[in-house]
């Protein structure tokens, strides 16, 4: 069946035989996302793995995300890490039961799943990098927010310069905050002098910058890119609370 949306034609698929066709049969032709407004701007043009066009350089990223983040290697290598946070989180709960504190059991496992992977990939606790006034946890929910919203730009191409629900202009303002945060985070990573220190995955999208066996070539946005999608998505899909009180 199609739909008009706007200017753009939408198909749906409403039955098992054509859901094969868009699933199987012909699963590349489709396997693209559509380039809406909110992924220019919070994916740097579509380089994260989400967004990223299917090709070469999404297969790259995938087999990069998957041997440096998933890999029976990495989970053990990665070990310490998990260790330490379920330490902390045992610790925490040993003091709030000597002092006969209520605790959000789901809220502090949600943290603490945040917190292991933020190490992993940022090399810090989300909460230990500044983000902006407006608070790390504020600004990561409201681009989730826009990136959900249904823009009339993404339908009617003609009236995308108008802006008229306002989302681009605050579109551009959280890709801002983003941008400054992970530069933040790359410099740290580039500067360090701690020979020492866990390999996170920051530095492993480093090793590969400048790298050109895709159809395109890995640069700092492309790092960016990938590490927002991974740090970022996982701290807002968890909804940790930092810091580990007792409230």
């Amino acid at each position: 069946m199609h739909l008009r949306l706007g200017l753009m034609t939408t198909i749906v698929v409403s039955s098992p035989q054509a859901a094969e066709q868009f699933l199987k049969t012909h699963d590349l032709i489709f396997a693209s996302r559509p380039p809406l407004q909110a992924s220019k701007y919070m994916s740097y043009q579509q380089k994260n793995f989400a967004m990223a066009p299917y090709g070469s350089y999404w297969r790259k990223v995938r087999k990069i995300c998957t041997q440096n983040l998933l890999s029976n290697a990495k989970i053990n290598y990665f070990q310490p890490i998990r260790k330490e946070e379920l330490d902390l989180l045992i610790d925490y709960f040993k003091e709030a039961a000597r002092a006969r504190c209520v605790v959000d059991i789901s809220a502090k496992l949600s943290a603490l799943s945040a917190n292991m992977t933020c190490r992993m990939v940022l090399g810090k606790k989300c909460s230990d990098y500044e983000f902006d006034e407006r608070g790390f946890e504020n600004v990561v929910q409201e681009g989730m927010e826009l990136i959900g919203k249904p823009n009339l730009g993404d339908y009617i191409p003609q009236i995308t310069g108008l802006d008229l629900q306002g989302l681009t202009k605050r579109l551009k303002a959280v890709a801002k905050a983003y941008d400054a945060f992970l530069e933040k985070i790359i410099d740290e990573h580039v500067q360090s002098k701690d020979e020492n220190r866990t390999e996170d995955f920051v530095d492993v999208m480093l090793s590969f910058e400048g790298s050109e066996d895709t159809e395109k070539k890995i640069e700092r946005e492309h790092i960016k890119a990938i590490v927002l999608f991974l740090g970022c998505s996982t701290y807002f899909i968890n909804k940790p609370i930092f810091p580990l009180d007792m409230r």
